[in-house]
C-alpha cells in the first residue's frame, strides 16, 4: 500500500525517468587552490573521530566574529568540496558566517552508502557502530573548527545540495546530531520516505536498532529547498533505481513528493511536523544559485516553523532598492 501511494504521489506531480550517478573523480587530498587560499579558505586532516580521515575545508572570514553562526555546506555527489566552498566565498563574507566543507573521499567513503547513506552498513549487509557512521563525523569536525579558531558558537546549522542533500535528510532522520539547529536539504536526487514500510535507504525499512523514531524525525527542523527548474528527467545525475524512480520522475518531483508523504504520515500519526518546503524559482541543478535562498532560510527567524505547502522562497530574500 505504500508504495502505491508513493507512486500515486509521485505520479501526480510530473513524468518519468532516467539517469545515473556520475562516476568522475573528485578532488582527492590536493593542496588548497591559490584563489581559494587568496580568499581565506584553510583547509586541514581531520583525524579526531572513529571513522576515517576526512580533508576539512573551511573559511572564517573577517567579518566573522568569535559569535558567528557556523554553517556546514556538504557536496554533492563529485566529492568536489573545493568548488562548493567557492561557491560560498562571498555570502559567508557579506553575512559573517564560518563555512565547514567536509570533503568524504571516495577512497575512505566509497559510493552513495558510503556517503549519501551515512555508510550504516558493512559489505555484507551487516549494521557498522553508530561512532563510524558518515553522519557521526559532523560534531567531531564542529568541535575541532570551534577549537582552532576560538568560536563560541554552541551548535551549528547544515545545508547539502543533491548528493549532499541527500546525506542531510537521512542524518537528520536518523537522529541528527545534538547540536543542529537547522537543516537544509536542497535538489536531492531520492529521499528515505519517512516510513517502515519501505526498505532503506529509501525508507526506514531496515534500520540498525535506535536509529528510527518517527516522531524524532517529523519534529526536526528540516527545510527542503526544490529548484522549480530542476525538473529534467534525463539529468545525467539523477538516480535511476527502481526505487528512486517510484518516487517521481525528476528531483522537483520527487521533492514534492517527499514533503507530502511526510505531511501525512505526520498527520496519521498525530505527529508535530517541524519540516518545511521551500521552492527556488527557475533553479536548475546549481547549489551556486541555491546558496543565496539557503542563506536567505538560515537567517529568516520562522523559516522551519510548520507549513501545508512549498512556499516561495523568494518571499524571504533581501528585497532589492
Amino acid at each position: 500500500m505504500i508504495r502505491t501511494l508513493l507512486a500515486a504521489i509521485a505520479l501526480s506531480l510530473a513524468s518519468p525517468c532516467l539517469g545515473q550517478e556520475p562516476t568522475e573523480p573528485g578532488p582527492g587530498t590536493r593542496p588548497v587552490p591559490a584563489e581559494l587560499q587568496k580568499a581565506g579558505v584553510q583547509r586541514f586532516l581531520f583525524n579526531g573521530w572513529q571513522g576515517p580521515a576526512i580533508p576539512v575545508w573551511y573559511l572564517r572570514p573577517a567579518s566573522a566574529g568569535a559569535d558567528a553562526p557556523v554553517l556546514f555546506v556538504m557536496h554533492g555527489v563529485g566529492r568536489d568540496a573545493d568548488r562548493y566552498i567557492g561557491e560560498w566565498v562571498d555570502l559567508a563574507r557579506q553575512h559573517g558566517i564560518v563555512i565547514i566543507v567536509p570533503e568524504f573521499s571516495r577512497a575512505a567513503f566509497p559510493g552513495a552508502a558510503g556517503y549519501n547513506n551515512g555508510a550504516l552498513f558493512d559489505a555484507e549487509g551487516h549494521p557498522k557502530p553508530r561512532a563510524v557512521w558518515s553522519y557521526s563525523a559532523l560534531e567531531p569536525i564542529f568541535d575541532a573548527v570551534v577549537a582552532r579558531e576560538a568560536l563560541k558558537a554552541g551548535g551549528y546549522a547544515l545545508y547539502g545540495h543533491s548528493a549532499g542533500a541527500q546525506f542531510v535528510h537521512r542524518h537528520v532522520q536518523t537522529g541528527g546530531g545534538p547540536r543542529l539547529t537547522r537543516a537544509i536539504a536542497a535538489n536531492a536526487g531520492s529521499y528515505m520516505f519517512p516510513t517502515e514500510d519501505v526498505a532503506w535507504p529509501f525508507g526506514a525499512g531496515g534500520l540498525p536498532p535506535g536509529a528510527w523514531d518517527a516522531s524524532r524525525a517529523l519534529a526536526q527542523p528540516l527545510i527542503l529547498l526544490l529548484g522549480t527548474a530542476d525538473n529534467d528527467p534525463k539529468h545525467r545525475s539523477l538516480p535511476s533505481q527502481p526505487e528512486a524512480q517510484a518516487q517521481g520522475p525528476h528531483r522537483l518531483a520527487r521533492g514534492k513528493a517527499f514533503f507530502a508523504f511526510a505531511r501525512q504520515q505526520a498527520k496519521a500519526q498525530k505527529i508535530p511536523l517541524g519540516w518545511r518546503c521551500y521552492l527556488a524559482p527557475d533553479v536548475a541543478h546549481d547549489n551556486g544559485r541555491m546558496a543565496p535562498f539557503a542563506i536567505a532560510l538560515l537567517l529568516a527567524p520562522n523559516a522551519s516553523s510548520p507549513s501545508a505547502e512549498c512556499a516561495d522562497a523568494s518571499d524571504l530574500m533581501p528585497k532589492q532598492r
